[in-house]
């Protein structure tokens, strides 16, 4: 189990292909999981609305320790209501052994989408 995770949560980073030349993600490839991919629309469809930047964005996926402050900074300037973290994307994220490669991920998928 543990090496499944271990696999897995790199294969999110590592995991990109070539398909009819052209380079595909690893999210393409490697999908993650539900909850993390509805916390990653969230944010994109405030950085396509152009109210969002990446590193707001990021900011909204990965330092998830203040969440009063997280929801006092969206509330100010974003265009939809905010999105609470859930305790499973907080345990995700913050897994003590994969937990930073799975920010790596976040921000992979975020910028190749």
């Amino acid at each position: 189990m543990e090496k499944d995770r271990v696999v897995e949560s790199y294969s999110w980073v590592y995991g990109w292909k070539v398909k009819d030349d052209k380079c595909v993600p690893p999210a393409k490839n490697h999908p993650l999981p539900e909850f993390v991919k509805k916390r990653i629309d969230w944010v994109s469809n405030e950085i396509q609305g152009g109210g969002l930047t990446f590193r707001g964005a990021f900011k909204m996926l990965l330092d998830i320790d203040d969440e009063k402050e997280l929801k006092k900074e969206w509330e100010f300037g974003a265009s939809s209501d905010y999105m609470p973290i859930s305790d499973e994307y907080r345990n995700w994220l913050n897994d003590p052994i994969v937990g930073d490669i799975r920010s790596v991920a976040l921000m992979i998928a975020v910028i190749y989408g």
